[in-house]
């Protein structure tokens, strides 16, 4: 399995102009590539491939010698990013790619970390050997990131990363910097077997983050709330201000670090929550919610983006496989409305909270009924069959 383990760095000055300027670069060659794409289409009709636009990459770097300023990894992976937009596109799971501003490309990767091997053929001999190779993106021998063209970069480790790093990511956030390697590794298999008898279903909600069906509910900390009249104390200075003047983007900077903290705040709650379950059920059954056509509904677009149900899913999906578990998706139909003790539909309202079946007289609360009609979907979906 594939992990993300996310540092800061601390580039120099020098360092962070010739990020900066990368950045620059590939940006250009992803809206450059995005209008080759579109002009390539309406002219024959067919797509145009990563590979053919890799092929032209390298022509112009004969031309264009600023092309050569940066390692060709991020240059190459540009065309491997917009494909997977286009890809998310055909699915239906994203709009149709557009082009980037500054502040819409803010990262570059490097797919090769480390050190590996390459063969060699000898042109008179004919014969090949292994050399060794060090790639763009690696550490030194002080344990700091190291990068071609630009040098060593301080990093803090504060966790060693577990497993074999397969590709680094240079990210910029605001005014800080990050390095995001992606580790391989093994999952954990289970520690004891009677783990495996403890399942559970988790219903998301506004009011409360999430209930699950052993009637355990997990308050929402509603993070972007409380900092919503500072926030819009913030921008409103920020909308009196002179575009691009000095204070202005002392104010940009002001907006930037209150939307950093909420994201932290919310990112750290969700991983000990995440981190909780993952840990003490074995089988953990979510519903497979379409949040981008729930946030379409003004009323409660903010408060589930607030919420972060998407980002608290993915968590608990990697972390139950990294410790050897069972995460499963059932569809979200009826969830709420059936009763949970004898399957009757009992129609209700959003705004009725508590369940009250009329055919069997079961009393639950709303969202703890629904989870456990998310455990028993997801059970049956995996015929999953209980430990004597």
């Amino acid at each position: 399995m594939l992990l993300n383990y996310k540092y800061e760095i601390y580039p120099s000055e020098s360092q962070k102009e010739t990020l900066e300027y990368w950045l620059a670069i590939c940006r250009q060659q992803y809206n450059s590539a995005l209008l080759d794409k579109l002009n390539y289409y309406r002219k024959y009709k067919k797509g145009l491939s990563h590979m053919l636009l890799q092929k032209q990459l390298t022509q112009d770097k004969k031309k264009l010698t600023f092309l050569k300023t940066l390692p060709s990894q991020p240059l190459q992976e540009v065309f491997f990013r917009l494909e997977k937009a286009y890809n998310k596109f055909f699915k239906g799971d994203a709009n149709y790619p557009k082009l980037k501003k500054h502040k819409d490309y803010t990262s570059i990767t490097f797919t090769q970390f480390g050190t590996g091997t390459r063969k060699v053929k000898n042109k008179k001999t004919g014969m090949t050997k292994i050399q060794p190779v060090r790639y763009a993106a690696s550490f030194d021998s002080d344990g700091n990131l190291f990068i071609s063209k630009l040098g060593s970069i301080k990093i803090i480790l504060h966790r060693k990363p577990e497993g074999n790093i397969k590709q680094a990511i240079i990210k910029r956030k605001g005014n800080r910097w990050f390095a995001i390697f992606s580790v391989e590794r093994p999952a954990n298999p289970p520690e004891i077997l009677a783990d495996l008898i403890k399942t559970t279903g988790i219903d998301v909600g506004i009011k409360k983050f999430a209930v699950l069906s052993d009637g355990t509910e997990i308050d929402n900390p509603t993070y972007l709330r409380i900092k919503e009249k500072s926030l819009k104390r913030q921008q409103k200075k920020l909308s009196r201000m002179k575009r691009s003047s000095n204070n202005w983007k002392k104010q940009v900077e002001k907006v930037q670090k209150i939307h950093a903290k909420v994201a932290n705040q919310r990112r750290d709650f969700q991983h000990k929550q995440s981190y909780w379950i993952s840990n003490k059920y074995s089988v953990v059954i979510v519903e497979d919610l379409t949040i981008r056509n729930m946030v379409k509904n003004r009323h409660l677009a903010k408060s589930i983006h607030d919420a972060g149900w998407g980002s608290f899913k993915h968590m608990l999906m990697y972390k139950c496989e990294r410790n050897g578990g069972f995460f499963v998706k059932v569809k979200p139909h009826y969830t709420s409305q059936n009763c949970s003790a004898c399957g009757r539909t009992v129609k209700k309202s959003l705004s009725i909270r508590t369940h009250l079946c009329k055919h069997c007289g079961t009393i639950l609360d709303r969202d703890h009924n629904a989870a456990m009609n998310i455990e028993k979907a997801g059970l049956q979906q995996i015929k999953w069959k209980p430990i004597a």
